[in-house]
This record gives structure tokens, sequence and C-alpha cells, in this order.
């Protein structure tokens, strides 16, 4: 399927995978094989995403020092809002966030079916010296 209407989206899609996929060709797993999360999509046109990795730190206090401020949601994230689907890519009009830069942003995906699994990527986001694509796969629930 190369062309999808919001209709094709409707539904829950529990994460299967989460990986950075570097322009030469490193793959790297950033919260491991082991990710958990949900991403929902609604018949009147609303979305929510919940991800992270399966095996998260619980009741402990993580002392932060100011470097590491700026990363220390990257490893929850959480959104929602409204979508829309255009061409090969589907557009999450964030409302809500986890992250307060994404509120009122456009986040857009380049996504793919295969059977019961969906695949969204970003486009290319420099990091350093190289540029790299996010890609989460998620599978239907049924």
């Amino acid at each position: 399927m190369t062309q999808a209407t919001a209709a094709d989206f409707v539904g829950t899609w529990r994460l299967v995978d989460y990986s950075l996929v570097h322009d030469d060709g490193v793959i790297e797993k950033p919260w491991g094989t082991d990710v958990r999360g949900y991403l929902l999509y609604s018949a009147e046109g609303y979305m929510s995403g919940n991800l992270g990795p399966a095996r998260r730190r619980r009741g402990v206090i993580e002392r932060i020092t100011p470097a590491a401020r700026p990363r220390r949601n990257r490893r929850y994230i959480a959104y929602t809002g409204r979508y829309s689907v255009q061409g090969d890519t589907i557009t999450h009009h964030v409302e809500a966030s986890l992250f307060p830069l994404w509120v009122g942003r456009d986040e857009v995906r380049y996504y793919t079916f295969d059977g019961d699994k969906l695949t969204l990527c970003t486009g290319p986001l420099k990091s350093g010296h190289h540029t790299l694509v996010a890609q989460l796969t998620w599978e239907r629930v049924r």
C-alpha cells in the first residue's frame, strides 16, 4: 500500500521497535530491544502516543546534572493532538506533550504498512556530524 487514508490508521498500535538509522548505515537502539508503547488513532481524527523503554527505573529519584537536564525526558515520549494524512506522510498536530516545545508543532512522519505492521519515520535529523532518521515500528492490536 503506497497511499493510505486516515481510516487505515484508526485503531491501537503496540510499539515493537524504536531505532535510529544513521546516514552511514549504523542502526542504534537508544532504548535497547525491549520497548513498550502504544499509539492510538481515532476515527474522529485524534491521536495519542506514549512510549519508552520497557525497563524504566521505578522509585528512584534521579540526580540530574544541569548539562543533562535537556535530555532527561528522552527516555519517555508522550504527546497527543489531531492528525492528518497526505500522500506518503501522516502529520501529528501536537496539542499536548511531555515536551513543551512540541506543543503547537506539527510532527511529520513518513509511513509504510506491511500487513499488520506500521512503520513511521522522521525526516532526516542532524545529530552532531551525522544525519539520522528515527524509525518506529508498530503492530496493530487485534
